[in-house]
């Protein structure tokens, strides 16, 4: 009994075992995103690279509102390829949102998308860095893109996400 006392004891202050044991984190608590109007927030995301197709597109350009789960996906040819270019066809048909949340590639966080967002009045928000289950709605779709689109291709894929 005092040899197992002993060796626990040991084991417990030794200073080769403190530094190869795994280091307990506190769990991190996450308030949900609250959302009360359509086009309140919206999540953008890009996916990519992926097989090309016969119009050169590569990568593809998402868009989530955060409320209503309705989908957008834009085929671009290259990443940083009009992102903004996308931003303006959602406004056009839906108007400005109030709130984007991005992760922090640099085609979200370019000058042109900040002039465009300072000018229509829309804050920015970026998700925390190694983090995508921050922008969780537009990773979810970006899943079902990437899983589906060869076979049926983007517009049946999203179709398919509103329904």
């Amino acid at each position: 009994m005092i040899l197992i006392f002993n060796v626990k004891l040991f084991l417990k202050f030794c200073p080769e075992c403190e530094r190869k044991r795994p280091t307990v984190k506190a769990p991190t608590t996450y308030t949900p995103i609250q959302v009360n109007e359509p086009w309140e927030l919206v999540g953008m995301d890009r996916i990519g690279k992926l097989s090309k197709t016969e119009r050169g597109h590569e990568y593809i350009c998402t868009v989530v509102d955060y409320l209503t789960k309705w989908a957008e996906a834009f085929p671009l040819q290259t990443k940083s390829a009009a992102v903004s270019d996308c931003i303006i066809k959602i406004f056009y048909r839906f108007g400005a949102p109030k709130r984007i949340l991005t992760d922090q590639r640099r085609e979200f966080k370019n000058e042109m998308n900040s002039i465009l967002c300072k000018l229509l009045n829309i804050k920015r928000s970026l998700s925390a860095p190694y983090h995508p289950q921050t922008n969780g709605q537009v990773e979810k779709m970006n899943s079902t893109i990437q899983r589906f689109w060869s076979a049926y291709g983007l517009p049946i894929v999203i179709f398919n996400s509103r329904q």
